[in-house]
């Protein structure tokens, strides 16, 4: 028979005798123009494309490759503190920030000033003059500031804790009362000291 892969006279399958269907997927192939005799790595069922290693890339579109119109700002990335305009909300969550650092660099001159009253009168006398010159005046009150302001935004944050105070309205009143408290105390403070000092 014609499309017989066996021979007649043992029976058996001819070696190298390929399938019928092998025999017409290869045909199709070759058809469709996908595989061509002059290709070794497609003529070799065992040879390996030199692209087979490589990772499948992703595809983009051309629109990723366009420069912007001129006089049109590219779009950020992502968002970040560059693009987005200051609010109340904003600005006291990176000043309680700020306002922990100057506290905790506070309290190393709060230690030195200790260390020299325990180092004797000379010592103590030079700090007790560095604090009272006019540069001295101004970091104490920046301190006496961001205690209070670090205070009421701690008070304000436990009462979030209780699940109050985040609507939106209240979140902005809440802010503003912070910095008023935070500089009614800082007044408040620096008007007692003086009348104990004078």
């Amino acid at each position: 028979m014609a499309g017989d892969d066996k021979s007649p006279a043992s029976g058996r399958r001819r070696k190298g005798a390929a399938p019928d269907r092998l025999r017409d997927a290869t045909a199709s192939r070759h058809a469709d123009g996908k595989t061509s005799h002059s290709d070794p790595a497609a003529a070799s069922p065992g040879a390996r494309s030199e692209t087979a290693d490589r990772p499948a890339q992703p595809r983009q579109s051309k629109a990723a490759f366009r420069s912007p119109a001129p006089g049109v700002r590219e779009r950020p990335l992502s968002p970040n503190i560059q693009i987005y305009r200051p609010q109340i909300t904003s600005v006291l969550s990176i000043g309680n920030r700020i306002t922990g650092v100057l506290l905790g660099i506070g309290g190393v001159g709060l230690v030195v000033w200790l260390s020299a009253g325990a180092l004797g009168p000379a010592a103590y006398a030079g700090v007790t003059a560095a604090l009272l010159s006019i540069p001295g005046q101004v970091v104490l009150f920046l301190f006496t500031l961001a205690f209070f302001f670090h205070l009421c935004a701690g008070v304000r944050h436990l009462m979030w804790d209780t699940v109050h105070g985040f609507e939106l309205r209240t979140v902005y009143i809440s802010g503003w009362i912070v910095v008023m408290a935070s500089l009614a105390l800082t007044v408040i403070a620096w008007a007692v000291g003086l009348f104990v000092m004078s």
